[in-house]
Formats: C-alpha cells, sequence, structure tokens
C-alpha cells in the first residue's frame, strides 16, 4: 500500500492478464459496425463544438465522475477511463492510439478541435512528424492551428472506443500494457 492507502495489485500477471482480454474485446468493438468516428460524438451548434450526449450514453459511455462546473458546484458530467483510437488500414480497424483522462469528453474533443498544441497533443506529434519526415523544420511556436488542420480531420475519422477505468493503477497501467499489445504507432512514453 502506499501513503494515500491505495492498494497495489497482488498478482501482476492476473493484471497483465486482464489487459490483453481487455485488448481482445477492443480491438472488437473498433471493427464492429457500431462503434462510432469522434466526429460523430460532438455536434457543431452556433459554432461551438458540443459533445452529443445522446450518443454517448446510447453507447453505455454515461458519465462516472465529478467535475466542477462553477466554481460553486460538482456535477457527475465526466467520463474517467481509457480512449483508443483506430485507423482503417487494409480494411481493418487498427489500434493506432492509447490515451487516458480523468476528463475523456474533453480530452476527445481537444485532440479533434483543440487550437493549442498542448491541447490536441496528437495532432500536434504528427503534424511535427510530418513536417520532419518531409525535411521540414518544425517549431512549436510557428506551428499554426491551420498546420495541424489536417491532423485533426484525421483523427476527426478514427474510430474510438472508450473504457471507464476508475482506479488510479490500473489506469496508467493499461494505457502502457495496451499500447505494448497493440504496438501502437503514435504512443510515446518520453517523460516531460
Amino acid at each position: 500500500m502506499n501513503y494515500k492507502n491505495e492498494l497495489y495489485p497482488n498478482d501482476l500477471s492476473f493484471v497483465l492478464k486482464s489487459a490483453e482480454d481487455l485488448a481482445v474485446r477492443i480491438v472488437e468493438k473498433l471493427n464492429d459496425d457500431s462503434c462510432k468516428k469522434v466526429k460523430e460524438l460532438y455536434n457543431e451548434i452556433d459554432g461551438r463544438i458540443k459533445r452529443n450526449k445522446e450518443i454517448f450514453n446510447e453507447l453505455g459511455y454515461v458519465p462516472n465522475t465529478f467535475l466542477k462546473t462553477n466554481s460553486l458546484s460538482m456535477k457527475n458530467n465526466e467520463f474517467k477511463g481509457l480512449y483508443i483510437f483506430g485507423e482503417e488500414i487494409d480494411d481493418k480497424i487498427i489500434p493506432v492510439y492509447v490515451g487516458i483522462s480523468r476528463s475523456v469528453f474533453r480530452r476527445l474533443k481537444q485532440h479533434a478541435w483543440g487550437k493549442k498544441h498542448n491541447e490536441c497533443t496528437l495532432a500536434y506529434l504528427k503534424t511535427k512528424y510530418q513536417f520532419e519526415s518531409e525535411g521540414k523544420q518544425f517549431y512549436r511556436i510557428i506551428s499554426t492551428e491551420e498546420d495541424m488542420l489536417p491532423a485533426k480531420l484525421l483523427i476527426r475519422n478514427f474510430k474510438v472506443v472508450l473504457v471507464n477505468i476508475e482506479n488510479d493503477y490500473e489506469l496508467y497501467f493499461l494505457e502502457v500494457a495496451l499500447a505494448g499489445i497493440f504496438k501502437t504507432k503514435w504512443n510515446s512514453f518520453k517523460t516531460h
């Protein structure tokens, strides 16, 4: 047990086996016709991107965590867990990125419609990779939203699966384990 009285798993082999089983279910979900693309989960209303609560609820992605809605109140309005982006390659949806967040609804929106490099980090990474593979210099301070738009459009077309994970140890472990199992192209675990 750590200083916050959080328990460590008794059997790490069981945790890894659970990750392997979860990986199989995620690939099945990504390849199911009912799996939605990121852009299908949000609507543009009056120039703003809003979560389509009805679709999220139909998929079983209901809020499971509390976030402040203003300085005075807390509301059960977010989803804590994993999100896995899948891209169609050779007529199959292949996992290409595993992410975790205490606010998955907001995080998905940031990836696909964010304006700053630290919001749409995957789009930023993909843009940087594209620039560098073309032999161009890439500077964060001069990269623009326009530079990242092609990557954000691609992310909007990724299929996505969400997995509710409440336990922080399990959440962090699964991000790394699933990225390793899937050998995702866009995950990196370099520290800041």
